[in-house]
């Protein structure tokens, strides 16, 4: 995609199938496939959306600027920007966790769940002065904000979870048999200064609360899913595509040293070894 305020990073949705969905064009980009009346116009409900984010933005940036510089910002960025961000993308049921989930002997300090057990989706929210990819100097908590969320991941039945900072957010899913980071990553600190609709719309579209599962036992169909394993297919097409490529390369040069005398076929399999 054209755009430095989307990453998407280990495949876990490919930048076709992310065109895709910035153009309206995927499945589930209908309205009533986000909750809303057949007749409604989706990008009406996007602009909405954007009206108020800015609102909410403005707001955060002035109580930002009374913290003192040490101060790591968490409530500040918890209650005047992302649960109202949030909420405008239909997250209504996010829930402080004061107690951290315990998994196998690990404890786990995610912040919220949207819904009101364990079982509802995981998003955890860091002040945005809190690196998400940085473990705290006191080496409290264990893990990175990004760690901790993909760890548990990997570890429960969840399938899919949010990690942000309000700066920048992450749609993590369960990877433990990957070995390299998957997230597909919003820049929203560069969507709101810029003042980047474009890519708030792909936001919305794809981070908006009935793109990902209510519960564990609805994950497989949720629309993030579909999406992820639509690129796994599109990978191995790919990769097949090149296995051919590769296969039909050397057909023909085995057939090209077929039709050399045998003094030009014996030079060129000695270059070979």
């Amino acid at each position: 995609m054209n755009t430095t305020a989307v990453l998407t990073e280990g495949g876990l949705i490919s930048a076709d199938i992310l065109e895709q969905i910035a153009a309206g064009e995927a499945q589930g980009q209908r309205p009533q496939d986000f909750g809303l009346p057949r007749t409604a116009r989706l990008a009406d409900e996007i602009a909405t959306a954007w009206g108020d984010a800015r609102a909410y933005w403005e707001a955060f940036q002035r109580r930002l600027q009374r913290l003192p510089e040490d101060d790591p910002a968490t409530t500040v960025t918890r209650e005047q920007w992302v649960i109202p961000l949030l909420g405008s993308l239909g997250y209504e049921n996010l829930t402080y966790q004061p107690r951290a989930a315990h998994v196998d002997g690990s404890t786990f300090a995610i912040s919220h769940r949207d819904g009101p057990d364990e079982s509802a989706l995981p998003v955890h929210i860091e002040g945005c002065r809190t690196d998400l990819d940085r473990r705290a100097p006191t080496g409290r908590p264990r893990l990175s904000p990004h760690g901790l969320v993909q760890e548990y991941l990997n570890r429960t039945e969840h399938l899919w979870g949010v990690v942000t900072n309000g700066y920048r957010l992450r749609l993590l899913r369960d990877n433990a048999l990957m070995t390299r980071p998957a997230y597909v990553e919003f820049d929203l600190q560069q969507i709101m200064e810029g003042e980047r609709f474009a890519d708030f719309a792909l936001f919305y579209r794809l981070v908006h609360r009935t793109r990902l599962p209510r519960t564990v036992e609805d994950a497989p169909e949720c629309w993030l899913e579909q999406y992820y394993q639509q690129a796994l297919e599109q990978g191995g097409r790919v990769r097949d595509r090149l296995r051919d490529g590769v296969e039909a390369a050397w057909s023909a040069m085995e057939k090209y040293q077929m039709l050399l005398p045998e003094r030009d076929r014996s030079n060129l399999k000695s270059k070979k070894t």
